[in-house]
């Protein structure tokens, strides 16, 4: 069985980087209380900066337990690149890196039904991140798609990692693209990242309000139907991290305190192999609640 899986709030921040007093999980707080002696509602001015891997660490053990793979063996690409390359993680790299979340320099990440029950995905807050999978061969790809790499083309070059390097047919690929920001995402000027026009036709418009609204979901659509997959191996999560409170937002929280903001912080988006025999694909987000 194939496993897409998305944290959504429901297991902390997922990133060190952005844990914080506000978005402690009721299980941080009553660890860090004991830890310090404390009453939880000191440690909204708590400095926690020295406990925040510790954290981190829990909710990679959490959301493994509760997603069914070893919170250990997660994997992400830092995307210094940005030119398309991409990674294969084997057996052999695993076992030489066992506590997981290497500084990996590419930008998409892959992975095979050999290497059951490790995961390859991102945190993010607003950003998209495009899986696909072919089913006939069990080779996942994956890759974070803020809007500067939508303009790079990134979503096209993630299947064409499956297309040119696995040998894979279009007609085995299925697509499916993560919780992000919705229609309603604004800039006051035209933003600077976007320098393709082909891109982002009809997905940038000027509005009334006198804001540019800038539309994610279409712009990546266009390039997965490139890369030659039918529009029903395609599935989108519609929900929209900038309103629904399930999931954190890099936009909201930005213009309401940051750190401070309830919408702080990082949910995670990620694909991996139950096993190495089913072509069958499911989604659970969250705790299934």
């Amino acid at each position: 069985m194939i496993k897409i899986i998305e944290s959504r709030k429901d297991f902390g921040s997922m990133n060190i980087g952005t844990i914080s007093p506000v978005n402690l999980t009721e299980e941080d707080k009553k660890i860090l209380a004991r830890k310090y002696n404390i009453d939880i509602k000191e440690l909204e001015s708590y400095d926690i900066r020295h406990d925040k891997e510790d954290i981190f660490n829990l909710h990679r053990k959490n959301l493994g337990n509760a997603m069914g793979f070893d919170g250990n063996h997660m994997f992400m690409a830092l995307q210094n690149d940005k030119k398309g390359s991409f990674f294969e993680i084997t057996r052999d790299y695993v076992e030489a890196n066992p506590e997981g979340w290497t500084d990996i320099p590419e930008d998409i990440l892959v992975i095979t039904s050999n290497l059951p029950k490790v995961v390859i995905g991102h945190p993010v807050a607003d950003c998209p991140v495009v899986m696909m999978t072919d089913r006939r061969q069990k080779i996942s790809v994956i890759g974070h798609c803020s809007a500067d790499m939508i303009d790079r083309r990134l979503p096209t070059m993630i299947g064409e990692v499956l297309r040119s390097t696995y040998g894979s047919r279009a007609e085995d690929i299925y697509a499916y693209v993560s919780a992000c920001v919705g229609d309603n995402w604004t800039y006051d000027q035209f933003p600077r990242w976007a320098r393709d026009e082909h891109v982002w036709n009809r997905c940038i418009s000027y509005g009334e309000d006198g804001k540019f609204h800038i539309r994610l979901r279409p712009a990546v659509l266009k390039q997965i139907l490139a890369v030659g997959l039918s529009s029903n191996n395609i599935h989108f999560n519609m929900d929209n991290t900038d309103t629904n409170n399930d999931y954190y937002s890099h936009s909201v929280s930005e213009k309401n305190g940051r750190e401070s903001s309830p919408k702080f912080g990082r949910h995670f988006a990620g694909i991996f192999f139950e096993d190495e025999d089913s072509d069958e694909i499911t989604v659970q987000k969250g705790r299934g609640k």
